[in-house]
């Protein structure tokens, strides 16, 4: 495993005792103590999905009929809105 936030490779991880995200073990650098899992996934929405509930938000659906129907959070609709706005 490669430090992603390490500029030398020859960064030791050892296994972090009982340690387990997601159901996936955890490693801590020995050089600065960070722990990171082996191949770690992104955990958020891709920009498909963004888009898709985006439309619909604009399509007059509401916040709360969003959250029941794609099940992501009124405030994490509200965020991407905002970021939206700042952009343009």
């Amino acid at each position: 495993m490669v430090a992603s936030h390490s500029t030398k490779a020859s960064v030791q991880w050892i296994t972090a005792k009982k340690s387990h995200t997601l159901g996936k073990q955890r490693y801590l650098c020995s050089r600065c103590g960070r722990t990171s899992r082996d191949n770690p996934q992104p955990n958020g929405y891709t920009e498909q999905e963004r888009a898709r509930i985006l439309r619909a938000y604009h399509e007059r659906s509401s916040l709360r009929g969003l959250s029941r129907t794609f099940g992501v959070s009124r405030q994490t609709v509200t965020a991407w809105l905002k970021k939206r706005d700042d952009l343009a």
